[in-house]
């Protein structure tokens, strides 16, 4: 049992890598557009939980957020309680989001 879950959490961390590939197509859109939006304007991205069965919730994010997420390898953007604090902690929370960094053991899975 405790190697099924284990390679559940491993899963998920391979997800969320995944999810992070397209939130970063959106940003280069975002980005491409002309920087038409204002510096406060929020982005829909998809929720980078990497929950096996699949997520279809999104947070809403400035790019500038979005970027403080991409700025480590490790770190998430995920919707409020879809964060697992088995593979991962909470590093910042804001009204729709929640930023989460992979815990040292699973950091490796994300690259």
């Amino acid at each position: 049992m405790l190697g099924h879950v284990q390679e559940r959490f491993e899963r998920q961390a391979r997800n969320e890598a995944l999810m992070r590939a397209v939130n970063e197509q959106i940003a280069e859109l975002s980005e491409s557009a002309g920087g038409w939006a204002d510096p406060e304007h929020k982005f829909e991205f998809q929720c980078e939980c990497g929950q096996t069965e699949g997520c279809e919730s999104r947070v809403l994010m400035t790019r500038a957020a979005y970027e403080r997420v991409r700025a480590q390898r490790d770190r998430f953007a995920v919707t409020p309680g879809h964060q697992t604090s088995e593979i991962e902690y909470v590093v910042e929370a804001g009204d729709s989001y929640i930023i989460v960094d992979k815990k040292d053991r699973y950091e490796p899975l994300v690259e």
